[in-house]
C-alpha cells in the first residue's frame, strides 16, 4: 500500500486528496475566498481524519508546483516540504497543467490543450499527448 498526499494551492480553490495507488480514499476541495494560509492545514488535518489515516503513514506527498498563483504555490509547496521534512518522507513535485491532463483519463490516443487562466488577460497553457493506452 503506497499513502499519497496530494496538495493543489495553484489556483484560487485549494484541494487536497488522499490516494492509496491509483484510488482516491478522500478528497476535499474549497473555493471559500480565504486565503490558502487559511484553509490548507486544516483541510489536510481533517482529510486525513476523514479517512482514518495519520501523517505518519504517508508514504509521499504530491504537490503542484505550477504553473499557477505564485503566493498560491509558495503556500502549498511550504506546507508539503514541511510535512514531509517532518516526517522524512518524499516530497513530490508535478506540474498543474500535466495533473490536469493526466486527469482526462477518458481520453486515449489524443492532443489534450490544458489552459490555465494566468489573470490579465492571458492563460497557462500546454499540449499534451496520450498513446492508445492512455499514457501522457
Amino acid at each position: 500500500m503506497s499513502l499519497i498526499l496530494a496538495l493543489d494551492t495553484s489556483a484560487k480553490p485549494v484541494s487536497c486528496a488522499l490516494a492509496d495507488g491509483e484510488k482516491v480514499i478522500a478528497e476535499f476541495y474549497a473555493n471559500t475566498g480565504l486565503t490558502h494560509s487559511q484553509t490548507l492545514m486544516p483541510m489536510i488535518e481533517n482529510l486525513l481524519n476523514v479517512a482514518g489515516k495519520s501523517v505518519s503513514q504517508l508514504n509521499a506527498i504530491a504537490v503542484n508546483v505550477g504553473p499557477g498563483s505564485f503566493t498560491g504555490v509558495r503556500i502549498g509547496v511550504s506546507a508539503a516540504k514541511g510535512i514531509a521534512f517532518t516526517h522524512q518522507i518524499p516530497c513530490v513535485p508535478v506540474s498543474t497543467l500535466e495533473s490536469m491532463a493526466e486527469k482526462t483519463s477518458v481520453f486515449s490516443d489524443a492532443v489534450i490543450c490544458c489552459l490555465m487562466d494566468a489573470r490579465c488577460h492571458q492563460v497557462y497553457t500546454a499540449l499534451f499527448e496520450k498513446d492508445a493506452s492512455g499514457n501522457l
